[in-house]
């Protein structure tokens, strides 16, 4: 006789880390993790009338804003909540995942941003 076979997957979410992050009148240089790992989603809650640039560094180390280039920048307007979702799969960082908030878009910016922008992000 003929042999069926049935097999069932079922796809459990796995809950991330966050990371949370108020900005200072600073650079804000932070390391989000230290290894390889995906970025799922970053919210930027800007209450502030600045507008403010999240940079995110493929880097297991802080990174180094004069020589160091963003794989990914965020601009985020005064007043405005900017939500980023890198999809299910994520953004991949292969070394590690470093953040640096600052006041101007230039790649090697050293401006200071504005505090009190909250970064809430969510990555494995």
């Amino acid at each position: 006789g003929a042999v069926t076979t049935s097999e069932t997957t079922t796809n459990k979410p796995v809950a991330g880390s966050s990371h949370n992050l108020v900005t200072a009148a600073t650079t804000n240089i932070a390391v989000i993790k230290a290894t390889a790992g995906n970025l799922y989603e970053t919210v930027v809650s800007n209450v502030t009338a600045t507008p403010v640039y999240v940079k995110l560094y493929n880097k297991a180390t802080a990174p180094v804003l004069t020589t160091d280039v963003p794989v990914v920048t965020i601009p985020v307007p005064a007043n405005s909540i900017s939500s980023f979702n890198f999809g299910t799969i994520g953004k991949r960082f292969t070394l590690g995942i470093s953040i640096s908030v600052t006041g101007a878009i230039g790649a090697t910016d050293v401006t200071n941003a504005v505090a009190g922008v909250q970064i809430n992000s969510t990555y494995l």
